[in-house]
């Protein structure tokens, strides 16, 4: 796939798609990090349709679907707090890595909150190419903290740099 790229913002109505591609995605990014018997837990509860309207609804989230030539390829999602942006959510299919997709949900994402000084996420310790991309991008782990995702308790790295 190495045709037309979009990143459109989606509402509510669009969260199946994000549920849909999470449940494709994170058996293959987590391969190896996260044991294969607790991903479709995790994924029943962080994915599911009310706690994603939840994330819009009450906690200022917004979302952004990636694709290439129509098809759906990844997604992103952001929020504010204070003068720093979050990136919350930040998956790409597997065979459409390496298009650049990631950095645009990136970018899309940090825009969406003019005036940020700062922009910050939390990736899994374990997660190599996640951490090698973010450090491609100029973030820097800012601190190690202990996280819920779903029923488990994992450690994070928070990452950051400034804007």
């Amino acid at each position: 796939m190495t045709g037309t790229i979009e990143i459109e913002p989606i509402g509510p109505e669009g969260l199946p798609r994000v549920r849909a591609l999470a449940l494709e995605i994170w058996p293959e990014a987590f391969a190896g990090i996260i044991p294969a018997d607790r991903i479709p837990g995790m994924l029943a509860e962080i994915y599911a349709l009310d706690t994603l309207s939840a994330d819009i609804a009450e906690r200022g989230h917004r979302y952004w679907i990636a694709t290439v030539d129509g098809v759906d390829t990844g997604f992103g999602s952001a929020y504010r707090d204070g003068t720093r942006v979050w990136i919350k959510k930040l998956y790409v299919r597997a065979s459409t890595r390496g298009l650049g997709l990631g950095k645009r949900l990136m970018d899309t994402g940090i825009a969406a909150f003019p005036g940020s000084e700062s922009v910050g996420l939390y990736v899994n310790n374990g997660n190599a190419p996640a951490i090698a991309f973010y450090r491609s991008r100029g973030f820097a782990v800012e601190a190690e903290v202990p996280v819920r995702m779903g029923p488990y308790d994992f450690i994070d790295f928070v990452m950051a740099r400034p804007l």
